[in-house]
């Protein structure tokens, strides 16, 4: 089981989930609908969406040892497949909002040369923006929900 410091990783691992995930979710919602502040949300998003793949990813890593470790109830279960819901949302947010900043912010786009049509296109544009603002509500609603079924399979016994 991974430790740290003593405690077991997924315990100190999901704190970083739980408050930068909403966050990242958030923040793709304002990046599609608020056309002034992409300017100033494009890289912390780009960045944090990119960060929160790994960090899902080892947090629930180090979940599944930890379930190895405890003894497993109905509700442990159900943290554990809530919790592989969210791996997968984590990939497919970051592939979406990589997506979304390539296709609507200017220096990200500029390089990529070979995309010059679908920069054009304004329904490719437009459906980018709408499925990574779907996506971040997702990736909100899906933390919140693991989160929730992780405390309560820790605290309600």
């Amino acid at each position: 089981m991974i430790e740290i410091g003593g405690l077991p990783a997924h315990v100190l691992l999901v704190h970083a989930v739980v408050v930068l995930a909403p966050i990242a979710g958030l923040g793709a919602i304002v990046y599609a609908v608020a056309l002034r502040w992409r300017t100033y949300l494009a890289w912390p998003l780009g960045v944090l969406s990119l960060g929160l793949v790994p960090v899902t990813l080892l947090t629930a890593q180090a979940g599944e040892q930890l379930e190895k470790a405890r003894p497993a109830s109905a509700l442990l279960h159900e943290h554990a497949q809530q919790g592989d819901v969210l791996k997968v949302v984590s990939v497919i947010f970051f592939v979406l909002v990589a997506a979304m900043l390539v296709v609507t912010y200017e220096p990200f786009g500029r390089r990529l040369v070979f995309l010059g049509g679908l920069r054009d296109n304004r329904a490719v544009r437009v459906a980018l923006l709408i499925a990574g603002a779907v996506t971040g509500a997702f990736f909100v609603y899906q933390s919140i929900i693991t989160g929730h079924s992780g405390a309560v399979s820790v605290w309600a016994r």
